[in-house]
């Protein structure tokens, strides 16, 4: 985990988050970033500063997870209070321009955070995008029939049981992220912010396992609002992710300036599997003008 006394604080409604500004004398526009989890802190989104030394790079923890410590009078986990406190940082750091970059899970938050119109961002960038929540659970039983038969047996049996505690379900996991979570040796960052997970908000929001979703998201979907969306938006996927690129294109048809990206021999973290090719797509929409 990174230095604990860099950053600064910021206050939200129902209390503060961390914050830091990642090449902070660079030119280019800001890109502000939205990490996934829930509940897994922003360290594995870091890497994005080298692989866009031209822009600041805007990192935050969300609240009850990494420097964002949960507070005694927390209210409950809902996604509103996210989108509060990404208006609430973009307010504070008074951006007149910036990009905005969702993760997995907070591609959630920054999609919501573009339809509420309060900041408007000069691109919108989602990578691996969950935007509809049946649609991905639909997605991920066609990448379990996908799997070894071993693995797809234990992670059914799972499912069924609802047991996520044994040595064949945890096994299963490893294959799968291996797989289709990173496919490249897993660098620090993302150990880190593994590791780092809250347990409490991302069961009360998603749940326990990627297959099936238990929390308070499960019937969220923006599928029918996407055509609201009026700012470019940049779907991306890796080659192996477990959210599809035809998802990624089904969502870009659905926006007026949506465009994709498919990240080769990358799978759900294609900005630390593949950084060149990660940031070469980027940089081909959000590159400012020489």
């Amino acid at each position: 985990m990174s230095d604990l006394t860099s950053g600064a604080r910021c206050a939200v409604p129902g209390g503060r988050i961390w914050y830091d500004i990642l090449n902070p004398d660079a030119p280019g526009t800001p890109v502000v970033t939205v990490h996934g989890g829930p509940g897994t802190p922003h360290d594995y989104l870091r890497p994005l500063a080298d692989a866009l030394p031209g822009h600041p790079v805007v990192v935050y923890d969300q609240s009850g997870c990494g420097r964002s410590a949960r507070t005694a009078d927390e209210p409950p986990w809902r996604l509103e209070r996210f989108v509060d406190e990404l208006d609430a940082l973009v307010g504070a750091l008074g951006l007149r321009r910036f990009h905005l970059l969702g993760h997995s899970f907070g591609t959630m938050i920054a999609c919501d955070f573009a339809l509420r119109g309060t900041h408007r961002p000069d691109w919108l960038v989602l990578v691996s995008p969950v935007l509809n929540v049946r649609k991905y659970e639909e997605d991920m039983r066609q990448l379990l029939f996908r799997l070894p038969s071993a693995t797809a047996q234990a992670i059914s049996d799972a499912l069924r049981t609802d047991r996520y505690d044994t040595d064949a379900y945890r096994e299963a996991s490893l294959v799968f992220a291996e797989r289709h979570m990173c496919r490249a040796d897993w660098p620090d960052a993302l150990l880190d912010a593994t590791l780092g997970t809250s347990e409490e908000v991302r069961d009360a929001l998603w749940g326990p396992t990627e297959f099936r979703v238990t929390g308070s998201l499960r019937s969220y979907t923006r599928s029918e609002r996407l055509p609201e969306l009026d700012v470019p938006a940049l779907f991306v996927s890796g080659e192996h992710d477990f959210v599809p690129a035809r998802a990624c294109q089904a969502y870009a048809r659905a926006v007026p300036r949506g465009q994709t990206a498919v990240i080769a021999n990358a799978s759900h973290m294609p900005h630390l599997e593949e950084p060149e090719l990660f940031a070469k797509e980027l940089l081909s929409r959000i590159g400012d003008p020489a």
